[in-house]
């Protein structure tokens, strides 16, 4: 004797979808722990060592050509050039690194320079932020 597919037995069929979305739904809990995060990097890349070969007295071109191109031009203070540096790492648990260094001109040369990027290799101070001006 067959029996209809209707007849067989509803608990079969309910194990079997209970195991599909089981399944799927585990598939997709790992796929997203799969998702790629890029490192972000935002501004410019400045290091201790650009910042120590910038001099005061310097000329804005001679200022470009160690530190490249100001991030932020002020329209309103023409005599300020601002530098931003952030990098987020994608996956790992590392903390968002950032950095900024504040020029200073006056005229076509450089004034003052306020800055909190830290030279590593260097042993750590009290204050982690470097101030240099010409005392005008």
């Amino acid at each position: 004797m067959i029996v209809p597919a209707r007849a067989r037995s509803p608990r079969f069929s309910r194990i079997a979808r209970l195991l599909f979305h089981a399944s799927l739904i585990s598939s997709l809990l790992a796929a997203a722990g799969c998702v790629y995060r890029p490192d972000v990097q935002q501004g410019n890349e400045i290091t201790a060592e650009m910042i120590s070969q910038v001099e005061l007295g310097m000329t804005r071109r001679e200022v470009i050509r160690i530190l490249g191109y100001p991030l932020v031009n002020d329209p309103f203070n023409s005599n300020r050039w601002d530098y931003f540096y952030s990098y987020k790492p994608g996956r790992s648990k590392q903390a968002v690194t950032r950095q900024s260094a504040k020029l200073y001109f006056e005229g076509d040369y450089l004034n003052n320079i306020e800055s909190d990027i830290v030279d590593e290799s260097a042993p750590e101070s009290e204050d982690d932020s470097t101030t240099a001006s010409t005392g005008s």
